[in-house]
């Protein structure tokens, strides 16, 4: 499973050997079953992570509901970027909705990599830019757009997501009630 996770960094960028001796060495896989938690609120999160199988949750609490921020599934990465890079405790629960294989980096490890191995910061770098592009589509679409036009992005954009994601989460992440995405689903 480590090769999976090399053969990404790759396609960004071809590592050297030695690096890739080191990945073998620090990057660690792990097997979250459906319902653990990677990180809950009030923890640091230590590791980046990339989802080599499955699909996560990120989610906050508002008041005493749950506000889902987004899913992840199969060669995301996730953490909280807050909280991993301010090295402070954060507000965000992700857990697996799925069975899911994770590779995953611990923060002392990573820092260590980028500067003893230069390429690294530039697969570091493109993986920042590729979540940022993905961060500011999700800002656009689902935070802008009326309740039945985020609902409609997930079906021409991410139709697997609906048949992976119960609709309450859904409905959260969409910025509505569940009623309201019950209703906009049967004028279907």
């Amino acid at each position: 499973m480590i090769s999976h996770i090399i053969d990404y960094f790759n396609s960004i960028c071809t590592l050297p050997e030695e690096l890739v001796a080191d990945l073998q060495q620090l990057v660690v896989i792990r097997e979250l079953k459906k319902d653990e938690y990677l990180l809950k609120a009030g923890k640091v999160s230590n590791y980046a992570s990339w989802i080599l199988k499955g699909l996560v949750r990120s989610y906050y609490l508002k008041d005493t509901e749950e506000v889902t921020t987004k899913f992840l599934w199969e060669e995301a990465t996730i953490t909280s970027v807050f909280s991993f890079y301010s090295r402070k405790p954060g507000n965000e629960n992700i857990v697996a909705l799925e069975d899911t294989t994770i590779a995953s980096l611990h923060y002392d490890d990573l820092q260590h990599l980028y500067k003893k191995y230069p390429p690294f910061n530039y697969v570091g770098r493109v993986i920042a830019e590729k979540y940022l592009y993905m961060m500011e589509i999700e800002v656009y679409n689902l935070r802008k757009q009326k309740a039945e036009d985020r609902y409609y992005f997930i079906v021409n954009h991410l139709p697997d997501l609906l048949q992976r994601v119960p609709l309450k989460y859904l409905a959260t992440y969409l910025g509505m009630n569940l009623e309201t995405l019950s209703r906009i689903r049967a004028r279907k």
